[in-house]
């Protein structure tokens, strides 16, 4: 005899089809154009909770429902493809032979040091102390600031080439900034209409090998962390300021859906290789990403270990800082280094020409 379904259970069944249909809207976000689909670009942001969330029930439907077992069994099926944008665990490096580039890509954040109270001076000491330590053989930076133009060249000396676009910001300037040990054949500047973001455009000769290297800083969402916190438990207004985060977060992305079209109209009239590294503002888990890497590798997908997260905020849940090498690339020895010194970490890898 069958037994009824109680009250509790009926319940948890609908808890399990909305947060299953919202994880199967979130992974929609990876096709559709923000532009023309809001829906799934707002359920593709809050991926990694909703994700959770859909782990727990599995839990509890493998604990006490397990008529409701089947709903997010099917809902989390798609995230065994999509782990690896976010975590890796157990996966050797690519066995590489010769000599390898090592690029690195890092958000300055202006040297505020992510909002962290530091002494004046001491967050720009300490990134270009590591920086040198480091002694990559193309560094891409985003949010990079200096007084005075004539001091780039003692910035980091042991670096004969290097392209930029900095803006005018008070009495400093801020920007891209590309440093190369390699020759820089010609160099250009993809900017975005009504922005300060931009993606600088590169193409450098690696030992007789031209590629051009995007070094890219996409449209952010104007609006820290903290400020968000403030607003969401701000009571009064709790509604009012709800829409207005979303409707910021909303029309940046549908920003930087135009400004990845740019992109990758120039990478389609690229003779070369493409490089795309930077800050992209965005998850694995979006239409910015999905564009960028259909015809590239992910370094981390290739090569990292453990969590790949890049923003400090809320770590390690945000990963929106990539290196994307071309076809022809194979990387190894990808790494994330949490440091303090902005609110990003700096991303690096080995690349090598594949034979």
């Amino acid at each position: 005899m069958k037994r009824k379904r109680t009250f509790g259970s009926m319940l948890f069944t609908l808890l399990a089809l909305v947060a299953a249909a919202a994880l199967l809207l979130s992974y929609l976000a990876l096709f559709f154009n923000p532009t023309a689909h809001t829906i799934p670009m707002f359920f593709g942001l809050y991926f990694i909770p909703i994700m959770l969330l859909n782990g727990l029930i599995l839990l509890l439907a493998l604990l006490k429902f397990r008529r409701a077992l089947l709903i997010p069994v099917i809902a989390l099926l798609p995230t065994l493809l999509l782990a690896d944008r976010f975590v890796k665990f157990g996966r050797e490096d690519p066995q590489v032979a010769g000599d390898g580039i090592k690029v690195l890509t890092y958000n300055l954040g202006r040297y505020t040091a992510g909002g962290r109270k530091v002494k004046a001076g001491e967050a720009t000491a300490e990134i270009r102390r590591f920086l040198a330590e480091q002694d990559a053989d193309i560094v891409c930076l985003q949010e990079f600031e200096v007084k005075d133009l004539s001091q780039l060249g003692t910035v980091l000396p042991s670096y004969p080439y290097h392209a930029e676009h900095l803006f005018n910001g008070g009495n400093r300037r801020y920007g891209n900034l590309t440093l190369s040990r390699y020759p820089i054949l010609n160099t250009e500047s993809l900017t975005f209409p009504d922005s300060r973001n931009l993606s600088m455009v590169t193409d450098i000769d690696i030992d007789g090998r031209t590629t051009r290297v995007y070094n890219c800083h996409l449209e952010s969402y104007t609006i820290s962390f903290t400020t968000l916190v403030k607003r969401i438990f701000h009571k009064e207004s709790f509604t009012d300021e709800v829409v207005q985060v979303h409707g910021k977060m909303r029309d940046a992305t549908r920003r930087r859906s135009t400004q990845v079209e740019a992109i990758l109209q120039s990478e389609a009239a690229s003779p070369y290789p493409n490089l795309v590294c930077g800050d992209f503002n965005d998850t694995p888990i979006s239409y910015t990403y999905q564009q960028l890497v259909k015809t590239k590798k992910d370094s981390f997908a290739e090569a990292g270990k453990g969590f790949g997260a890049t923003y400090s905020v809320l770590w390690p849940m945000l990963r929106i800082d990539y290196i994307l090498l071309p076809k022809e690339y194979t990387a190894s020895g990808h790494e994330t280094v949490r440091i303090p010194w902005s609110d990003h970490y700096p991303v690096m890898t080995n690349l090598y020409f594949d034979k």
